[in-house]
């Protein structure tokens, strides 16, 4: 399933041709193509085990951490071959921030949750620096006023809403181009879940965002690009309108109208 670009003026940030990810014997991600755009939100939906979160994990190389897994086809950023073993599989990961399902605040000061990952790779030179990253990371998480006295407390005082938005700002701290989300709202609760979806409005202007969600109306409210999986197959990408107003695909058709998860 060849995927051209589609329906704006947006440009492919990353494309992934042939993609096929093995655990064992498992064939988890069947010849996929599909392509990222910059600056939009993509939504990845599908029933559980469909390849969402092997997807998102070939993005980052995350993939060649667990053992047994296999990466084979094409994959690159801006044109670069991201998969180039003479590549730092440290600066291929830094290029992408990460949010997982549930808020996971190290167990440390909120400045330090913020600053730590500028720190370890080498993005602070000094105090200057240091306070740019944070204080910019946490406007842009939409977290600096509810927290401006209390940087030195303990993330865990944060509610659970906060300590996700701790997270978001976290991850784009080290200065990366893409934001993954992994259900990011599907621990916290309604009113905390709509704080996130006005967030990742505001980080698009700035950041290409993945989002995994099995929230239908979610996927439908946040995103301007779905891309709907099942058994490991990509079958369907397209805008967001087209997929959950007019998909061309059965499967798809049925999914959104609810008749599996």
């Amino acid at each position: 399933m060849e995927t051209p670009l589609r329906n704006d003026d947006a440009r492919a940030k990353i494309s992934m041709r042939s993609g096929n990810v093995h655990y064992g014997a498992n064939h988890a991600l069947i010849d996929v193509h599909m392509d990222i755009f910059e600056h939009r939100v993509t939504a990845l939906m599908g029933p559980s085990g469909c390849g969402k979160s092997t997807f998102l994990n070939s993005l980052n190389r995350m993939i060649e951490v667990i053992p047994g897994a296999r990466f084979t086809g094409m994959l690159t950023m801006d044109g670069e071959d991201l998969m180039d073993r003479t590549l730092d599989v440290v600066e291929v990961r830094r290029r992408f921030g990460i949010v997982a399902q549930k808020p996971n605040p190290f167990p440390i000061s909120i400045w330090n949750n913020v600053t730590y990952g500028p720190r370890i790779h080498g993005l602070i030179a000094n105090r200057a620096d240091e306070e740019e990253i944070a204080v910019t990371s946490l406007k842009k998480a939409d977290l600096w006023e509810e927290v401006k006295d209390r940087l030195k407390e303990d993330a865990f005082g944060l509610s659970g809403g906060q300590q996700q938005r701790l997270c978001i700002a976290r991850a784009i701290s080290t200065r990366p181009e893409v934001v993954l989300m992994d259900e990011p709202c599907s621990a916290i609760d309604p009113i905390a879940t709509a704080h996130i979806e006005d967030l990742i409005a505001e980080l698009k202007r700035e950041f290409t965002v993945i989002i995994i969600t099995h929230n239908l109306t979610q996927a439908h409210r946040v995103s301007d690009h779905t891309a709907f999986f099942y058994l490991g197959k990509l079958i369907e990408f397209g805008p967001t309108p087209e997929i959950f107003e007019s998909a061309k695909e059965e499967l798809t058709k049925d999914f959104v109208a609810g008749a599996y998860g």
